[in-house]
């Protein structure tokens, strides 16, 4: 029987690893800029921009063709969406956000469509230093910066690029200080959760403050955070680290039973501890 599929792909990759690699890049790519020349057709669009996830194997769970698409104006509605690609079988969309995902040549695909006025608001909160009051994270930002461009129009994206590539100083600072003090919050949540004995509560703020930690440690090093898949491959090479984080943050992270919860409860505070001179450094 023919291997076919991510799954068969695994097994075709194993015995012709380079061939099969060159080949899944083609057809990753073919795909991509077939629905961004799609979507070029949209008066309203922008840029199309494929993001890092498609540059993963085609058998690993984390791959997708992964599409952002900004328009100027409203984004699209959900029917108006549905009619771009009327040929897709399955087609799913999010209830909370233009997000729609389906299959192409049984590869998952998914497109995310923003609005260009919501960036350049970010933009403009991070020029009068008000943005770290309004956003969860950088994510946004980053996706912007990296991401291959598939389709660009009107010079937007070109201008919104150069604007993220002279980010004030004083936006990293503040966005330091507002992770370490999310992460003491969630540091504090977290030493309840223990005293309590709540093991959900503490599973709860375990997970709050790693992502504070990560937000914290990306904007030491002046970079916006990468996709929260990548947070455990990235954090690791950041040239601006605290000593011994990598090592407390692994053990931090082992499976329960490994490590106590008051063990545990230890590491965290040495974690967040470990940030405070990253965090008063003005320059860093």
């Amino acid at each position: 029987m023919r291997a076919t599929g991510p799954q068969g792909g695994a097994v075709i990759a194993a015995r012709f690893p380079t061939c099969y690699h060159r080949r899944m890049k083609r057809k990753v790519h073919r795909i991509a800029a077939a629905l961004a020349d799609r979507l070029s057709l949209v008066e309203n669009v922008q840029a199309v921009l494929l993001g890092e996830a498609a540059e993963t194997e085609v058998f690993d769970p984390y791959f997708t063709i992964d599409l952002d698409v900004y328009t100027s104006g409203a984004v699209p509605n959900h029917a108006a969406r549905r009619g771009y690609f009327p040929e897709i079988g399955s087609f799913e969309s999010s209830p909370v956000a233009a997000l729609d995902r389906f299959q192409v040549e049984e590869l998952p695909t998914s497109i995310h469509y923003r609005s260009c006025a919501d960036v350049d608001r970010m933009l403009l909160r991070i020029s009068e230093l008000t943005w770290v009051f309004h956003e969860p994270g950088t994510n946004a930002l980053y996706r912007i910066e990296k991401s291959e461009v598939l389709f660009a129009r009107d010079g937007w994206l070109e201008e919104t690029r150069s604007a993220l590539a002279h980010v004030p100083s004083d936006f990293w600072l503040q966005a330091r200080l507002r992770a370490f003090s999310l992460a003491e919050r969630a540091l504090s949540d977290l030493g309840a959760a223990a005293h309590r004995a709540d093991n959900l509560y503490f599973l709860v703020s375990s997970a709050r403050l790693v992502r504070c930690v990560a937000s914290f440690l990306f904007a030491a090093n002046r970079q916006f955070e990468p996709s929260d898949r990548m947070l455990g491959e990235r954090i690791g090479s950041l040239a601006v680290l605290p000593e011994g984080l990598t090592g407390r943050l692994d053990t931090f992270l082992r499976p329960i039973g490994e490590v106590s919860v008051e063990a545990r409860r230890e590491i965290a505070e040495m974690i967040v501890r470990s940030l405070m001179p990253l965090a008063v450094e003005e320059h860093a």
